[in-house]
């Protein structure tokens, strides 16, 4: 049984005939361009800060080495650091959920906070994004006691800071939504035909019917 990732679950909500392609059929597309590096590499220099390892030698360009600023300014780098680009997962209900966090850290009031970094754009509801969703459902059962566990994003193109905290409502939403999409899954056995204005910029529009 597949752990299903929040980009996999992410892309079915997107287009389930873009995750029949991806994920169902294998046929992978990659994109690869400069807002990808850029994030590569600051997520490679934040995890070696975290680490607790040198960064000195690290040659940054200009666009880097703002971003870099962002972070350091954060009061999160000044936590305790529990996990580093750190694989998670866990069951709910028979279906497998994980991914790969970028950190987890917390203060010394037992509040952790899961980050994620992003170059690109937060989430326009972050609250029921997927990544959202498993990376606390997951560190909610690996952590088991906490006082709070927050998911952050931080946006190190404009310094936003959007901060989910997990509850027992949210929690009971978010299983829901797991279950939903995992059972609607199931039943993707060809591509369904969707067509809207995101089409033309897809990767997979020449092969889709």
């Amino acid at each position: 049984m597949p752990i299903y990732s929040p980009q996999m679950l992410n892309t079915y909500t997107e287009c389930p005939a873009k995750y029949y392609f991806r994920y169902i059929k294998n046929i992978n597309i990659p994109q690869l361009d400069n807002t990808f590096i850029l994030g590569k590499n600051i997520h490679a220099l934040a995890s070696y800060h975290l680490k607790g390892q040198d960064i000195s030698l690290f040659t940054l360009s200009e666009k880097e080495q703002e971003m870099w600023n962002t972070l350091l300014m954060l009061k999160y780098f000044k936590y305790k650091t529990i996990q580093v680009e750190s694989n998670i997962s866990c069951k709910i209900n028979n279906i497998w959920i994980g991914g790969r966090i970028d950190a987890l850290v917390k203060n010394e009031n037992d509040e952790y906070y899961i980050l994620d970094y992003k170059t690109g754009q937060i989430p326009k509801t972050p609250e029921y994004d997927f990544q959202t969703i498993i990376y606390l459902l997951c560190c909610d059962l690996l952590i088991k006691n906490y006082r709070s566990l927050n998911f952050v994003y931080l946006n190190l193109k404009t310094g936003e800071e959007k901060n989910i905290k997990l509850t027992e409502q949210l929690k009971h939403k978010y299983i829901e939504k797991i279950e939903e999409t995992y059972n609607n899954i199931q039943k993707l056995y060809q591509p369904p035909i969707i067509k809207n204005e995101k089409c033309n910029r897809c990767t997979y529009q020449k092969i889709c019917v």
